[in-house]
């Protein structure tokens, strides 16, 4: 069912609405939202932290079944429990999305865990990114470049850069909040479900209130 909620209404369905740690960030964290850090270095360092967590995730589960399914608590000589489970255990579930993931709240922001370790984040991500018909449309030709929207992105998600030029917004980041819609004082951006084909084409930029269209 997660691939097909994810197509229709990308993963707020899940992050914004349903996830425990998403509702925790949304409440306790809501405060420190615009610590998120906009910086490329933190969108690179995104990438390689939650897709190497979930290579390791991949890896462990299919060790689990191997070793459910044969009757062994080894797989190619290592141990299952203290090579993977253990590991993920100790260093993902509890340091990462707990420690680290609410208590430097008021050092790194609201979504650290969501944002940076979340294994099912992640995996709805690259559905939302590719394949869904979630998006955030803006109107270039309103936007005043105030970056309120950039601020109080919790994803750490550079909205106004995208405002700016009109495009849309599909990062597999975003967990459809709409804070940065709520905040944005001309109506830019609008969280939209359409189709998705030519999602990520950027449209004509529209100026002022006649709907002038500039041609390129």
């Amino acid at each position: 069912i997660t691939p097909v909620l994810t197509y229709y209404v990308g993963k707020r369905w899940y992050c914004s609405w349903v996830c425990g740690c998403g509702g925790l960030a949304e409440t306790a964290g809501d405060p420190f939202r615009h610590l998120s850090s906009k910086k490329l270095s933190a969108w690179k360092l995104e990438r390689w932290l939650i897709h190497g967590v979930m290579v390791f995730i991949f890896v462990m589960t299919a060790a689990t079944v191997y070793g459910y399914f044969w009757n062994t608590g080894e797989v190619f000589g290592l141990n299952i429990y203290s090579t993977f489970q253990q590991p993920y255990g100790f260093l993902i579930g509890a340091t990462f999305s707990g420690v680290i993931g609410v208590g430097f709240y008021p050092m790194l922001g609201s979504r650290v865990w969501c944002r940076f370790g979340c294994p099912m984040a992640g995996y709805m991500g690259l559905i939302q990114r590719f394949k869904s018909r979630f998006r955030i449309t803006t109107n270039g030709g309103q936007c005043i470049s105030c970056g309120n929207c950039s601020t109080y992105c919790e994803q750490g998600i550079d909205v106004r850069w995208y405002a700016q030029r009109g495009q849309n917004i599909v990062r597999a980041s975003c967990v459809g909040c709409g804070i940065c819609s709520a905040v944005c004082p001309r109506g830019v951006l609008k969280l939209e479900n359409g189709p998705d084909q030519n999602r990520m084409e950027a449209p004509a930029i529209i100026v002022g209130n006649d709907s002038i269209q500039l041609i390129k």
